[in-house]
């Protein structure tokens, strides 16, 4: 098997680069497409494949802490997120004969209100607890994805 978010990362489709909202030397922090349930759900990925936490450089290690308090800083200045979850989770890849995880971050915003965006409502039934993943995901379209990219960017610091 080979890597699923190297060409990602290396080569990206033009809807991926449109959702990037900080890059760095070592990192992008992206937008999740598929998944804006929480307005501002992310992923810090690795520009190179690294397999663990203990392998990142020190300039790596350095780069995504201060990544992740830009993102966590916009997300709550734009959305008014209470909190920010982060997990380092990489469990899929060992679904593989031959595993390469690659590092990256799950950001999941929290919200103790309801949000009202870009004519959506955006809803945090588990606020409070652990994200059990029982409840559906919202997908947004196009328009309102640009959107919540377009404030997060604008937040940032």
């Amino acid at each position: 098997m080979s890597c699923e978010i190297c060409p990602i990362i290396s080569n990206p489709h033009p809807e991926e680069l449109r959702l990037r909202v900080i890059e760095g030397e070592h990192w992008v922090a992206t937008l999740r497409g598929n998944d804006q349930t929480l307005p501002g759900t992310s992923f810090i990925t690795a520009r190179r494949h690294v397999e663990s936490l203990s392998s990142l450089t020190p300039s790596e290690q350095l780069e995504f802490f201060d990544i992740h308090a830009q993102l966590e800083r916009a997300i709550m200045q734009a959305f008014g997120a209470a909190v920010i979850n982060t997990s380092c989770l990489m469990n899929l890849a060992f679904r593989e004969e031959d595993p390469e995880p690659h590092v990256h971050w799950h950001l999941k915003p929290r919200y103790a209100e309801p949000i009202e965006f870009a004519g959506h409502t955006f809803l945090d039934p588990e606020f409070g607890s652990y994200l059990s993943g029982s409840y559906p995901r919202k997908i947004v379209d196009d328009a309102v994805l640009n959107a919540i990219a377009t404030k997060i960017k604008a937040s940032l610091s």
